[in-house]
């Protein structure tokens, strides 16, 4: 009687498993970019966001409107008020880790642009 194999053989795995480091050399990078977009992005919606509450507090002379809530921002450089407002200030704000690339805000027209970082 012929006996069967059961099972892989070696061969067979290494195969398996080169194939799955190749694929894990090419989505980790790109996984890296994504994350680093996407914090980005992020922190620039919410800046548009804020700047547009800003700049509509300042117009109607609305007292006390409060600084960001800095969730996807780390950090805000600049401040919005009237004379910010007439003369065309720019504002930055920077994104939390791993976002490195940061968004600069313009008080007059609250257009915001962000150049990516990757």
């Amino acid at each position: 009687m012929r006996r069967t194999a059961a099972g892989f053989t070696l061969i067979e795995l290494m195969i398996v498993v080169a194939i799955i480091a190749i694929l894990a050399a090419i989505a980790l990078p790109a996984y890296n970019n994504y994350r680093i977009r996407s914090a980005e992005a992020a922190c620039q919606a919410e800046a548009k966001a804020y700047m547009n509450q800003a700049v509509t507090a300042v117009i109607g002379q609305f007292s006390g409107f409060p600084p960001p809530a800095n969730k996807a921002c780390a950090s805000m450089t600049g401040t919005i008020d009237s004379a910010a407002v007439a003369g065309s200030a720019t504002i930055t704000f920077t994104p939390r880790a791993p976002g490195s690339a940061s968004t600069y805000c313009k008080a007059d027209t609250t257009n915001c642009s962000l150049t990516p970082s990757v």
